[in-house]
């Protein structure tokens, strides 16, 4: 659930270039989302999945998050993300975790998910939403979504109002458009996308910065060590662009919370009822004996 959706990153771009996010996807970094995995292990518990339920994990990066419910819940998961090497890492993963038989991963554009309508019991996401086009991700998640399915986004949200400078610093750091919204709009905005029942579970300031994040995923997830060594050795400019991003952090953090936005996809209206043959039979009648006149009796 960690991922950003930015396509072939390595190949197009220099990290001057790359913004924080695509820089993050280039080094297969995945829970420097707010919170970090703790905070997608707490979510997990609130969302109370079930091995009987489908799920799609929307921007799934190196697979932390889809490894780990397969594992725990024993439910079958598909992860989708832009970033073809972010799924060949999941790929691995799954096979390392042994739980390749539940976890299938594809490269796909959130914005146009490759599943039919009404497929998913759940779709999860975490820190995608805020850097997309937030009303059409969210329509298309409710594309997915089974009727009375949910879904759970975690995400961080505003909880003062950026200054313009601020603002400006912030996009140039993370990328144009990328202020997140308040929890108030987030709100409203599933809302307006279908979903009911729209709440924000477990919300709370921003207290660990990305960097802390990093080094935490770091300690423990053996699969990014070795490639990151060898990133960081050969692209000098590498630790620069990261502590750009960490003092931003340092200074500002106090503007900033996350929780996990939630909604249901409510069950459409049944169509109206076609009335029988006996029941069109009977109708018709009625109307045909209310066009007979009423013949007055006469005594003789």
């Amino acid at each position: 659930m960690e991922a950003v959706q930015h396509e072939s990153i390595e190949k197009n771009k220099s990290i001057g270039d790359m913004n924080y996010f695509e820089l993050l996807a280039w080094l297969g970094i995945g829970s420097s989302h707010p919170g970090g995995f703790p905070a997608t292990i707490k979510n997990l518990e609130a969302m109370d999945v079930n091995s009987e339920e489908f799920i799609l994990d929307a921007g799934c990066g190196s697979g932390l998050t889809v490894c780990h419910l397969a594992k725990n819940k024993g439910c079958k998961i598909i992860g989708v993300d832009i970033n073809s090497q972010m799924i060949e890492k999941a790929r691995q993963r799954a096979e390392h975790e042994g739980v390749a038989h539940l976890a299938e991963f594809k490269v796909a554009d959130v914005n146009r998910l490759p599943f039919p309508d009404n497929h998913f019991d759940w779709v999860m996401c975490e820190s995608i939403t805020v850097f997309l086009d937030k009303e059409k991700v969210y329509k298309e998640f409710f594309r997915v979504l089974k009727p009375e399915g949910r879904i759970a986004d975690l995400e961080m949200a505003l909880l003062y109002e950026l200054p313009p400078q601020l603002r400006s610093q912030m996009e140039s750091c993370y990328g144009k458009g990328t202020a997140p919204l308040s929890f108030e709009e987030w709100s409203k905005t599933l809302a307006e996308a279908g979903f009911e029942d729209v709440e924000i579970k477990n919300p709370q300031a921003l207290r660990n910065t990305n960097s802390n994040l990093i080094l935490n995923e770091l300690k423990k997830d053996w699969m990014l060590v070795k490639d990151l060594v060898q990133k960081v050795s050969s692209h000098p400019g590498l630790y620069r662009r990261l502590q750009q991003n960490a003092n931003f952090m340092k200074n500002y953090k106090g503007y900033f919370g996350f929780g996990l936005i939630s909604g249901r996809k409510p069950t459409p209206p049944e169509p109206p009822k076609k009335p029988t043959l006996k029941e069109r039979f009977l109708n018709n009648l009625k109307i045909f004996k209310g066009t007979i006149p009423h013949r007055k009796s006469f005594s003789v």
